[in-house]
């Protein structure tokens, strides 16, 4: 299926097989297909293995297993994060906050009070 349909209802689930013949799921979530690749994303990488994302429409069923699901989370239409600045690899000491002020500040900021977003000390909380 070539056109993901993100909003389609899904279920996760944990495919174990106690004997060759006779495998078994338990549920583990029910939802949205976004919602759910999402949420195996979160899941610790031990918590992946054997599970087995199943989403439904009126006339189709598609079943993606742990390294297809991490395949959908790929796609550049799951996140719709194109070029998103991420905040969490900023420094957290305030020397290297300091330093960020005046490179804000040197390349043309109308006013002293640049810095990170909630930072108290400029007033962005």
């Amino acid at each position: 299926m070539t056109n993901i349909q993100w909003d389609s209802e899904a279920s996760l689930m944990r495919v174990t097989t106690f004997s060759t013949t006779d495998p078994q799921e338990e549920l583990v979530g029910r939802g949205v297909l976004r919602e759910l690749v999402g949420a195996f994303l979160e899941m610790d990488p031990s918590g992946q293995e054997g599970l087995l994302l199943r989403a439904a429409g009126p006339d189709w069923i598609q079943e993606y297993d742990e390294h297809e699901i991490r395949e959908l989370a790929a796609r550049p239409e799951y996140s719709s994060a194109h070029g998103a600045f991420d905040t969490a690899d900023l420094p957290d000491d305030p020397e290297a906050s300091e330093e960020i002020d005046v490179l804000v500040s040197e390349s043309g900021a109308s006013d002293a009070t640049a810095g990170r977003f909630g930072d108290a000390e400029h007033g962005t909380a």
